[in-house]
Formats: C-alpha cells, structure tokens, sequence
C-alpha cells in the first residue's frame, strides 16, 4: 500500500534529487545536538522496517499529518520549515508502506532532545523523576537507560494518547521517516521561500 507524504528540503536537497535520481541523507546533514536521537532512531528504523541499502544513512524525515487529519499537508506559510529567507520545495510523494516509519512528532522529542521517560500517566511521571533525581542521562545505570530508551517506543504508538503528553490520533503531528527519496516517489512540488 502506497502512503502519501510530504518532505520539505532545501535547493541543495532538490537539485540532488533532481540530478541522481536519489536523495539519501548523510550524517553531515545532522545537528550535532540531535546526533544522539538520530542515531536511536535509526536503531528502530533498522529493526521495523530494515537496514538502509548504504551504511552511514540517516533517516530523511517527512510529514504523514503535519497538523491532524484534516491539515496533513504542511503549510507554507508557517514559520520553521526552513531557515527564514531560504528557498525549499515542498515535495509530495508516495512511498510503499513498508518502507516508512510513522511517529508522534511531539512525542519524539523526548529521544531527540529530552532524554527522559515516557510514563503511562503523570503519576508514574512524576516517581519516575523523583528516582532519578535530575540525574543525566548520560550518568545513568545501563539498566536505567535500557528501561527509558523503551519507554521511548511510545512514539511509534499512534494510539497511544495520554492527556499529560500527546493527544489522540486526528489532532496528532505524525512524522515519517524512511532511507531515501527517488525522484520516481514524486508527485508534485511546490517551490517556496521560508517565513
């Protein structure tokens, strides 16, 4: 089964599309600060949908639902799709099911960023932090972290939705990730300049 998408990139991204027939995304392209919940993610990319075809590929990241299921389509004329002034192509495409993997947006920012758990309710949230202790990630036991990095998981749930975090199915912000974008995947582009 095909799945609608859109992917906003850069000139540099759609020229390269446009000229290899390929677009793949390299560890270059990632920020330093988001290395870390990058490389997790590709741990799961590997495991639920399989290996990329190069080593060293990073996800490339798409919309599934930008806003909810009324709004998928990001909207140009908001802010942060690119750096302010920049040109980008809004790029729709289908990609077979098998090959992404859908994510709460929201949600996943506790991998990328956050590096905490992900309760089941505000109560457990809460004695989960008192445990810790504001402790850093990177100083936790091996068990401690095992134990949060699956409590990251959640973020692949599109059912799970929990007042204190995220909100039900319509109104989520869905990202898709997959290995790479062929220039046959396209269906349409919108070339714009960022707000």
């Amino acid at each position: 089964m095909k799945v609608k998408l859109w992917t906003i990139q850069d000139e540099n991204g759609w020229n390269e599309l446009q000229t290899k027939g390929i677009l793949v995304a390299k560890q270059q392209f990632v920020e330093p600060d988001f290395k870390d919940g990058y490389d997790w993610m590709k741990i799961q990319m590997n495991k639920r949908i399989g290996k990329p075809d190069e080593k060293g590929q990073y996800p490339i990241w798409a919309w599934y639902q930008s806003i909810s299921t009324n709004k998928r389509k990001p909207d140009l004329r908001a802010s942060a799709n690119l750096p302010r002034k920049t040109i980008g192509y809004r790029i729709e495409i289908e990609k077979d099911q098998k090959d992404i993997l859908l994510s709460d947006f929201v949600l996943w920012h506790w991998p990328l960023s956050y590096k905490t758990y992900i309760a089941n309710s505000e109560m457990e949230a809460n004695e989960f932090e008192k445990r810790q202790e504001n402790t850093e990630f990177d100083k936790l036991s091996k068990m401690e972290k095992k134990l949060i990095e699956k409590s990251w998981e959640k973020i692949f749930d599109m059912d799970f939705d929990l007042e204190y975090y995220t909100l039900p199915f319509k109104e989520k912000k869905i990202q898709a990730t997959f290995w790479e974008l062929q220039l046959k995947d396209v269906i349409k582009v919108d070339k714009f300049i960022a707000k």
